[in-house]
């Protein structure tokens, strides 16, 4: 193979990025899963990041990899800054163990210089030895010098058994006239968070649009005196992200049945065959009044309770694991997935600063 080139890309290299997604599985206890971004890898990017640059790997002038830098204003320390992250980050087989992602890096923090962005974050999956290698890593020349500041848990909440719904918070569809009361609750949230998202009524409603939302999928919770209390949105993001089932191994063949049976005796969807996806809802914009896991859980029983109908596999809940808000995912049938939240600075003298409930909007990931 010759050297490989990293070259900035753009959206005409789509198809050959979406191969790449195909040709980059993971393994999951025998099951072969691949996360599917088409028909448009670029389409998160335009929602999530006011500025994006890729970057290709090529060798023998074809596309062999690729890696992603957006940019995005939010909350650290609670002001406001723009921040940086890498995302997207696949390559084939024939690349890896190339150091490719240390010089990727360099060449995509020579972008960040040129900016006005102080600090970066990025996620990587726990147990990802060739990725956590790199976090802390002093030595790897142009890269500033990284840690871990918390974990990413995200609770996949299994649409199976009926759950009651509880009786302390009505929660309804949120409609136009409840759109200040949802920008305050997250507003007030996410301030209080570092990386957490910058809210205002006008980019709220410009938002739903871009997105292509519609106000009632957001919930809301009303307490017994009428006051919202909290907000969160489910969205289904199945038209621009997936996770597509390639093959079953042999090992996963109990599990498959075991699902099977409870199907005979749950409202479950149908486990996907090979060659489709998983149909998944997305539990985002989240805020509660003083973070009160008991109104989040009231809207997760609420929103699984709406949807379960034979038609999603789970919903998708996410926050950072110092977060107490954690405990809202009680009495799911729930599997655990952590990552470690990777904390960069530009600045050295920033780096050290202290972080506190980290947030990652998982409907981007």
């Amino acid at each position: 193979m010759n050297e490989v080139e990293m070259i900035p890309i753009g959206e005409n290299q789509n198809g050959a990025m979406l191969d790449i997604l195909k040709a980059s599985p993971i393994q999951a206890n025998g099951l072969e899963l691949y996360f599917d971004k088409g028909p448009d890898v670029f389409g998160l990017s335009r929602i999530k990041y006011y500025n994006g640059h890729h970057l290709g790997f090529f060798s023998d002038k074809k596309l062999m990899g690729f890696g992603s830098l957006g940019f995005y204003d939010a909350y650290v320390q609670q002001r406001q800054e723009s921040v940086f992250t890498v995302y997207n980050f696949y390559l084939l087989p024939e690349l890896r163990g190339k150091q490719l992602p240390s010089k990727a890096v360099q060449q995509m923090l020579q972008e960040v210089a040129t900016t006005n962005a102080n600090f970066g974050i990025a996620l990587t999956m726990k147990g990802n030895r060739a990725a956590e290698s790199y976090v802390g890593n002093r030595t790897a020349k142009g890269v500033p010098v990284s840690r871990v500041i918390d974990e990413l848990v995200v609770n996949t909440l299994l649409f199976s058994k009926k759950l009651k719904s509880t009786g302390n918070y009505t929660i309804r569809n949120a409609v136009t006239e409840d759109i200040p009361a949802i920008v305050k609750l997250l507003s007030g949230e996410h301030r209080q968070r570092d990386f957490g998202l910058v809210f205002t009524e006008q980019g709220f409603i410009q938002s739903l649009a871009q997105r292509g939302l519609q106000i009632e999928d957001y919930y809301v919770a009303v307490n017994k005196r009428g006051e919202t209390a909290g907000v969160a949105l489910a969205w289904d993001c199945n038209h621009f992200r997936r996770t597509t089932v390639l093959r079953f191994g042999a090992s996963f063949y109990p599990v498959l049945a075991a699902y099977q049976l409870m199907e005979q005796f749950m409202p479950m969807a149908p486990f996907p065959v090979a060659g489709t996806s998983f149909r998944e809802l997305t539990i985002t914009d989240c805020a509660v009044a003083d973070r009160d896991p008991a109104i989040m859980n009231a809207l997760l029983r609420e929103i699984y309770h709406r949807h379960h109908n034979q038609t999603y596999h789970f919903m998708n809940w996410a926050t950072c694991a110092s977060d107490p808000l954690l405990k809202a995912a009680k009495g799911f049938w729930r599997k655990e997935i952590r990552s470690h939240i990777i904390f960069t600075s530009m600045d050295p003298e920033r780096f050290n600063i202290s972080t506190r409930l980290p947030y990652v909007d998982i409907a981007f990931l």
